[in-house]
């Protein structure tokens, strides 16, 4: 298997390790002190819909992340 220490592009997400192979996304996680872990492929077809699904929905996500900047912010203000 394949794990994202050898390939120079990669991102971790969550709790997710991520790269792209040949167009395709390929995802790891594991778990210190758990024995399994898990890998997942998505093919190219596939990563091109997750990509169209984020671009649609980047307004969305834009004002997701104001929203927690701004309250993030708001926290350490009254810290």
């Amino acid at each position: 298997m394949n794990t994202p220490h050898n390939h120079k592009d990669h991102m971790k997400i969550g709790r997710y390790q991520s790269w792209l192979e040949d167009g395709k996304l390929k995802l790891y996680y594991h778990e210190f002190g758990n024995p399994s872990g898990m890998y997942c492929t998505l093919s190219a077809e596939e990563t091109r819909g997750l990509l169209e699904l984020l671009s649609r929905n980047s307004d969305g996500i834009n004002e997701a992340l104001y929203m927690n900047e701004k309250e993030a912010h708001s926290n350490y203000a009254g810290l």
